[in-house]
């Protein structure tokens, strides 16, 4: 994305230079040593305030934080397709892994205290989850939701 930014004063400054070069020989020896190192000063100082500007966009550009806080966060890849998403509401939290077809493969899902580890195939799902008595079950279902075999 490019971005004009300011092009006219810059320009403005860049044709009273030029024009001055044409009259520089017709000026006097006392205005001569006043205009060059002027001309030469002024030139010096828009370059050296674009570089500290240029030098304040990139540094502002790179996120450095210790903590961040927000109720949604994706991780995109460089195709812009979510790989990562981490949710939390008051009573649940979320955090699940998709393929390159937007798919969740993996969720891990935090239900108050009781965590939940679901892994999601093509053709059928495995989840890892705890009952209201701490148990842990371990369930297979087909691609329809359906269990085949559970364990607990």
């Amino acid at each position: 994305m490019i971005q004009k930014k300011g092009w006219k004063a810059p320009f403005a400054l860049i044709l009273l230079i030029v024009l001055l070069g044409g009259y520089y020989e017709k000026l006097g020896i006392e205005a001569r040593t006043m205009v060059l190192p002027l001309i030469i000063f002024i030139a010096a100082g828009i370059v050296i305030a674009r570089l500290k500007k240029l030098e304040y966009e990139i540094s502002s550009a790179k996120l450095n934080a210790k903590e961040v806080i927000v109720q949604n966060f994706r991780v995109i890849d460089s195709n812009g397709k979510t790989r990562v998403s981490i949710s939390t509401t008051a009573d649940t939290t979320l955090m699940s892994f998709f393929d390159e077809k937007d798919i969740s493969r993996v969720t891990l899902d935090l239900l108050n205290t009781e965590p939940i580890l679901k892994l999601a195939g093509n053709k059928g799902s495995v989840s890892i989850e705890f009952d209201e008595e701490g148990l842990p079950n371990l369930m297979l279902k087909d691609n329809m939701d359906k269990n085949i075999w559970s364990a607990r």
